[in-house]
């Protein structure tokens, strides 16, 4: 018989003095799936996949809801990107508007049109977002010898910019790496016309519209096995570097059980390991170093989604507490690693989203709320934590004026861990389940938090507790742990 465990595990967290660099105020943030947002194919109750996409039909988004107005704007500043597997189906309207004239017979499923575009960056700005828009690089938007037309992208852009909405980055296709398994193998992108499409995209983009950036390839890597069919090593390689301003890649830790190919079905227990939670570093790695021969080599590194299962997320884990933990962490992984910006799929939508169908915030949402409102812009280096195993995870951030906070993540499921840091503490938050892992709210300092009373609570400190000696934070607990400077 096993020894047994005993119920709390000690630890001691070292926190370094040292800056290692500064991050963008808009790290964190956020999707609107291309679609959500026209009332396209998205994740419902059906099991299976078609074509990549949920078999379900949603109505489009409500941009007039003022409950996604609020909890929109309280995320702020962020850029938003309208993107995903049918940003690659669609083609654009306002035809007239352009000078384009009637518009071409499609056998694409949706049309982008004027009054929708208007209304999504109408609710953008007021929101007090910047926008990213993923430009079709699907079949749709290919001449019949597989080369890209860009006239609907000129026709967008040339509005866009004519109508001063706040796009401030283009993205070229969505995991267009993918196509071979979406489309089809004739209907699939080589590396090589990738990279002679993108260069006839940014030279698009410089043209209509100077001091956008150009982002891609937008790639799927998957845990375990990378980026199948890759278009990353190719385009580090390649002079088209030179035109590219930010690389972007889709990051995902599991697969929900909604669609057919899983290399890591998504359970409750998966994300609390350490190995795996560190997992996404390795294909940051892999970027960089595919980066680092060509001209892009000091490009950014966004990942322009983020979740935490793929195909919509897993009911009853990626939409409870469950997720919590794995979302501190890897902003905090991410942040820590450089990572210029990290778009969560999605605000809204599917079982991942920060809000539910209904616009209300689940625990993930207040989880963001926190990080932004307490880890700093000053990214300092990783805590050295010492202790019986590797399930408490530290990470920290300062503010120029001073403010330090460290974020604390208990990955036990049964322990608790007792946490001794090296600086003196001014107060702790606790943020963590309802009632159990599974529960679909949270608490901070034992107050729920639920509508704006939880924003309130959050910017008031309500509950912050000052302490001196050890911390304890209960089973997949996290906390803020504010300190007195290095």
């Amino acid at each position: 018989m096993s020894p047994r465990l005993p119920r709390v595990a000690a630890y001691r967290v070292q926190v370094q003095p040292e800056v290692a660099h500064q991050q963008d105020p808009r790290f964190l943030s956020l999707t609107i799936d291309t679609s959500v947002l026209i009332g396209g194919r998205w994740w419902g109750d059906s099991r299976g996949t078609k074509e990549g996409l949920s078999r379900d039909r949603v109505a489009p988004l409500d941009l007039d809801n003022p409950l996604l107005a609020s909890w929109a704007a309280h995320l702020a500043p962020a850029m938003i990107r309208v993107g995903g597997t049918e940003a690659d189906r669609i083609q654009y309207g306002f035809w007239h508007e352009e000078g384009a004239g009637e518009p071409p017979k499609t056998n694409a499923g949706f049309v982008l049109k004027g009054k929708l575009w208007e209304q999504f960056n109408d609710w953008s700005a007021r929101a007090g977002f910047q926008v990213l828009f993923t430009v079709s690089a699907g079949p749709e938007a290919r001449n019949a010898d597989g080369q890209w037309n860009p006239e609907g992208a000129e026709r967008l852009i040339r509005k866009t910019v004519r109508k001063g909405y706040p796009v401030v980055a283009w993205e070229f296709g969505n995991e267009v790496n993918a196509y071979p398994f979406l489309y089809g193998l004739k209907r699939s992108v080589t590396a090589r016309q990738y990279l002679a499409d993108f260069a006839v995209f940014a030279d698009l983009v410089r043209r209509e519209a100077p001091g956008t950036a150009t982002v891609g390839p937008s790639s799927a890597i998957w845990p375990l096995i990378g980026e199948p069919n890759p278009l990353i090593p190719a385009l580090g390689r390649s002079p088209v570097a030179a035109f590219l301003d930010v690389l972007s890649f889709h990051y995902y830790p599991q697969q929900s059980n909604r669609g057919r190919v899983a290399v890591r079905r998504a359970k409750e227990t998966t994300l609390l390991n350490s190995r795996v939670l560190n997992g996404a570093l390795r294909w940051v790695r892999h970027a960089r170093r595919a980066l680092a021969p060509g001209a892009a080599a000091r490009a950014p590194l966004w990942i322009t989604e983020a979740g935490h299962a793929l195909y919509g997320g897993q009911a009853g884990i990626s939409d409870t507490w469950l997720s919590t933990p794995w979302w501190l962490d890897q902003l905090g992984l991410l942040s820590h690693a450089g990572v210029g910006a990290v778009f969560r799929q999605s605000l809204i939508g599917g079982d991942y989203g920060l809000l539910a169908g209904d616009f209300s915030p689940r625990p993930d949402y207040f989880a963001s709320l926190l990080w932004k409102s307490r880890m700093g812009p000053l990214v300092h280096r990783q805590p050295q934590v010492t202790g019986p195993d590797k399930r408490l995870r530290a990470w920290h951030h300062s503010w120029p004026d001073g403010r330090t906070c460290v974020l604390l993540v208990n990955l036990h499921r049964h322990r608790s861990a007792r946490v001794e840091l090296n600086l003196p503490s001014v107060r702790v938050d606790h943020l963590g389940p309802e009632y159990s892992r599974t529960s679909q709210r949270a608490r901070l300092n034992g107050i729920l938090l639920e509508g704006e009373a939880g924003v309130a609570a959050i910017h008031a400190r309500e509950g912050a507790t000052p302490f001196t000696g050890a911390l304890y934070l209960p089973p997949l607990g996290c906390a803020f742990v504010e300190c007195t400077p290095c």
